[in-house]
């Protein structure tokens, strides 16, 4: 039998506990021995108050919950990839889930849409997550008018909107982004990604171990809201509603399995889940509704498209007999052609359109009004805009960019938005068009007028047309905006058209 060290039962770490450790370790005997020794030392009735809590750390099912990380023994073990600690922990008793509904109740309040900027996800004071969940959500209800999570945007949503610079498919306080302890730029995407409460189901999946997904199953792990049938409906506010303390866990993960192996490239798994498992093709997580993108979204927009593994993916995701290929997002209504479009990759525009029936006149508008001709022309953040311009600083709130990481503030929390505008920061920290983007969102472009169904006068929420975005931007291929200006109705627009602000492109762009 391994003899126990003092390292291996050292207690005082703050972010994880000794089985934690022992969990992502290769050598099985050192988990083994210190789930013994919390079998036995369980048998003993004599132990005082403060030694049953330490022995408590030697639990299979103690978690950690600091600092927006949720960590487990068995998380931590199919992290690692190691079945045999996996069939351990679960032998001892491990929650097949992962991590405890509670823990993901907790996590899945920074997702509530309404919870505003100020909103601390750290307030300890009302209690585990199902309380917490209850008072933003009543919050949501009595102070910004969301009678339910995808009910239409409100007139301060969109108030809210003119008054920074939100990405086009999502809500400005996009959630996620605010997670980290440090907003440190160096870090990558993949480590952000790792501060994601996740099930076990989830992390099996994203690591493509189809054997430690299996046994997962077989010990009862939850999956209930992502097996089929998943409605397609995008106006169905019932497949997002969360009843309280009684709800699955899957129902309050903020990701689901298919979209993690799509993530990380897990072809193999990926096929596994919808043909062996019937899990859904067109699952959009319930408990994140302002970015709850489906699969097929989730890949063009979330995922990297250099990955080969990725591109398997989503090939395999597009020849799926039961995928809503025309399938938005709940609340703004956004597209997958319209993701595809924000990529200015016209390859990947034109290939993306010839697998979804009718092809582009299928994408119309979102929420925002936008057109795939409006995408095509926002600027990709508020530093690509002549922000030094009052006229554009007033009239400009959009982004395009799909990096979820992104900030318009020089500060990383929003609650700073007060001391420094976006136009203010786009103004000091201008990044003109360079000459392959000016090429890129020409070349988009131009797809789009070879389509032909696009109206060039069409406005959004903001009034703005796409010849407006253009004329904001810095750098702007002027060939680009003459091209735009030559559709039917093209000159009206670029000299009547006025905007919320009762501005027209032609004034933003200074004649």
């Amino acid at each position: 039998m391994y003899q126990l060290t003092a390292d291996d039962l050292d207690i005082f770490h703050q972010d994880d506990t000794p089985v934690i450790r022992a969990a992502a370790k290769s050598n099985p005997a050192i988990l083994e021995a210190l789930l013994a020794c919390y079998a036995d030392s369980c048998q003993n009735k004599s132990l005082s108050k403060v030694e049953q809590n330490m022995i408590m750390m030697l639990s299979p099912n103690t978690t950690v919950n600091l600092h927006g990380r949720i960590q487990s023994p068995i998380n931590a073990a199919i992290g690692a990839n190691l079945p045999d600690n996996v069939r351990l922990l679960l032998a001892a008793g491990a929650d097949p889930n992962g991590i405890t509904t509670a823990d993901m109740a907790d996590f899945s309040v920074n997702f509530i849409r309404g919870r505003g900027f100020h909103f601390n996800r750290n307030e300890k004071r009302l209690g585990p997550g199902f309380r917490l969940r209850a008072h933003v959500l009543a919050i949501a209800r009595s102070e910004g008018g969301i009678d339910h999570q995808v009910c239409p945007l409100t007139g301060a949503e969109l108030d809210e909107r003119r008054h920074g610079f939100p990405r086009f498919w999502t809500e400005p306080n996009i959630p996620g982004r605010r997670l980290l302890p440090t907003m440190n730029k160096r870090v990558t995407v993949a480590q952000r990604r790792m501060d994601s409460a996740l099930t076990a189901l989830e992390v099996a999946a994203k690591t493509g171990n189809i054997e430690i997904f299996d046994l997962l199953r077989a010990a009862g792990a939850d999956e209930s809201a992502w097996i089929q049938p998943s409605t397609t409906n995008n106006d169905d506010a019932d497949q997002f509603k969360i009843e309280g303390e009684n709800a699955p866990i899957s129902f309050l993960a903020t990701s689901s399995p298919v979209h993690e192996a799509i993530a990380a490239g897990q072809q193999s798994m990926l096929r596994h889940l919808l043909s062996t498992y019937r899990y859904s093709p067109n699952y959009r997580p319930r408990a994140a509704p302002t970015v709850a993108l489906p699969p097929l979204s989730y890949a063009i927009a979330q995922c990297n498209l250099n990955n080969t593994g990725v591109q398997r993916c989503l090939v395999d995701l597009l020849s799926h007999p039961q995928l809503d290929a025309n399938l938005r997002t709940p609340i703004f209504n956004v597209h997958p052609l319209h993701f595809a479009t924000a990529h200015h990759d016209p390859d990947l525009l034109s290939w993306l359109a010839g697998f979804i029936p009718s092809g582009f006149a299928t994408a119309g508008v979102t929420a925002l009004g936008h057109t795939l001709l409006h995408v095509a022309s926002l600027p990709l953040t508020n530093y690509q805009t002549v922000a030094a311009n009052p006229d554009v600083a007033r009239s400009i709130h959009c982004a395009r960019t799909l990096d979820s990481y992104w900030s318009p503030y020089q500060l990383p929390s929003p609650v700073h938005m007060q001391f420094l505008a976006p136009g203010d920061t786009g103004a000091k920290h201008p990044r003109p068009m360079t000459v392959a983007q000016q090429q890129a969102q020409k070349a988009t472009i131009r797809v789009l007028l070879e389509w032909g169904g696009i109206d060039v006068r069409a406005k959004d929420v903001d009034g703005n047309t796409a010849l407006h975005y253009l004329s904001a931007t810095l750098n702007v291929d002027e060939e680009t905006v003459e091209m735009v200006r030559q559709m039917e109705g093209g000159e009206a627009a670029w000299q009547e058209a006025t905007n919320y602000w009762g501005l027209t492109p032609r004034q933003l762009w200074g004649e």
